[in-house]
């Protein structure tokens, strides 16, 4: 199972998650030399957490030649799955590689394997031979147990708990506190809501709330 390397590193997103990110990476030892970047220009020339914030997207190939190597998707928000994917697809093809984040606070099976660009959090558990597809986050607390899999860009939000063998979709949004029960599979782009109990398997592109969880709209347009 990788770890982040030791080239300089990019956070592409300032907002909230990337201050989450930003902590952990001092705590890692990885916040010297690191950079962030974001579209929103008053923010260029500030800092985020003592990381500079030096301009937008645009610069990821110019950092590229500057022996920056490694990069993280900083972004969180439950409407952000496709941006995440079309940032993460920009600086692979720029030659940059995603690196894997692990908070010291978290804990990670010998027998798992997390993803290129995955982020595990403070108290996040990913358990015995699980599988956490690349630009996952596994927010704080969260709980991957035995023999799950995650699919890539997917969120599983703080305290959502998957229990043994669930499979989850790509770029799939786990509430916060949401439960999934054993073996169920929950398809891609769907999104769960705060504090559900899934009972049963979620279609691709549903949106389920409530204990027992059941849908009410589509995630799609």
């Amino acid at each position: 199972m990788g770890e982040v390397g030791t080239n300089r590193l990019i956070l592409i997103g300032a907002g909230g998650h990337a201050r989450v990110l930003a902590d952990a990476l001092h705590l890692v030892g990885r916040a010297e030399g690191a950079v962030v970047l974001d579209a929103q220009a008053d923010l260029h020339g500030t800092a985020l957490l003592g990381l500079p914030i030096v301009g937008g997207d645009e610069l990821l190939a110019s950092l590229r030649g500057e022996g920056f190597g490694e990069f993280l998707v900083a972004i969180g928000g439950i409407r952000g799955f496709g941006l995440r994917r079309r940032l993460f697809d920009r600086a692979v093809q720029l030659g940059l590689r995603a690196a894997i984040l692990r908070h010291p606070a978290s804990v990670v099976a010998e027998s798992a394997v997390l993803g290129a660009g995955s982020q595990v959090l403070a108290s996040a558990v990913v358990n015995a031979c699980a599988e956490i597809g690349e630009n996952v986050i596994l927010n704080t607390g969260s709980i991957v147990e035995h023999d799950c899999w995650v699919g890539a860009d997917s969120h599983i939000a703080p305290r959502a708990c998957l229990a043994g063998g669930v499979r989850i979709g790509r770029q799939v949004h786990i509430g916060v506190g949401a439960t999934i029960c054993e073996n169920l599979r929950i398809g891609d782009r769907a999104i769960v809501g705060a504090g559900a109990v899934v009972i049963r398997d979620v279609p691709p592109e549903a949106v389920v709330a409530g204990v027992p969880a059941k849908a009410i709209r589509r995630s799609g347009p």
